[in-house]
């Protein structure tokens, strides 16, 4: 079974590094950068969510917390890493669908 694996595993590597999801892009490459726009998004859309202000306050005497970064700017980078991630996902979905394994 390991050998099976293995075989299987290097035809999927094979196969990545040789078909291309648009002009000089190998389905590698795409599979790179969508995990690394994927942790990019984490990463803002995280950041936007721990520096968005939701203290309640009771009285007008009560401290009052400001988001030292400008959120919606966050959010929006987020959302467009997202976008991005989303629309490359989906070429490589594509791509996947047409290919033949290599053997």
């Amino acid at each position: 079974m390991s050998k099976e694996l293995i075989k299987l595993i290097q035809s999927i590597n094979q196969t990545n590094s040789n078909t291309e999801i648009e002009k000089g892009v190998t389905l590698s490459d795409g599979l790179a950068q969508r995990d690394v726009l994927k942790i990019k998004h984490n990463i803002y859309s995280e950041l936007a969510k721990a520096a968005t202000v939701t203290h309640d306050r009771y009285s007008k005497s009560e401290v009052r917390f400001i988001s030292t970064i400008k959120v919606a700017e966050i959010q929006k980078t987020a959302d467009k890493l997202a976008k991005e991630h989303r629309e490359l996902d989906s070429m490589i979905q594509e791509v996947n669908w047409k290919t033949e394994l290599i053997s």
